[in-house]
């Protein structure tokens, strides 16, 4: 186990603290769980999209957006401010 520094606002560590309470947790174990869970998610999206790399056919994803809207009118709400 390691100690960090952490500096917060006064507002978002009041904030962080009142949940932490209502949680029935310390702030310093509130934050350890939201990090955790943070941290494991992002490693779960990188082990996703990783994967699927691998599997990715090069030029099918320009193929399939050259197609894209091919024959077809905008429909209502697709246009841009400026188009």
């Amino acid at each position: 186990m390691t100690t960090f520094p952490l500096r917060l606002t006064e507002e978002l560590k009041a904030l962080a603290a009142a949940q932490a309470a209502r949680a029935g947790l310390s702030l310093n174990q509130y934050i350890a769980t939201l990090l955790a869970t943070h941290v494991g998610a992002q490693a779960e999206t990188e082990r996703y999209f990783a994967a699927r790399g691998v599997r990715v056919k090069p030029g099918v994803a320009r193929d399939i957006l050259a197609r894209a809207g091919k024959r077809q009118s905008p429909r209502d709400g697709d246009r841009v401010d400026g188009d």
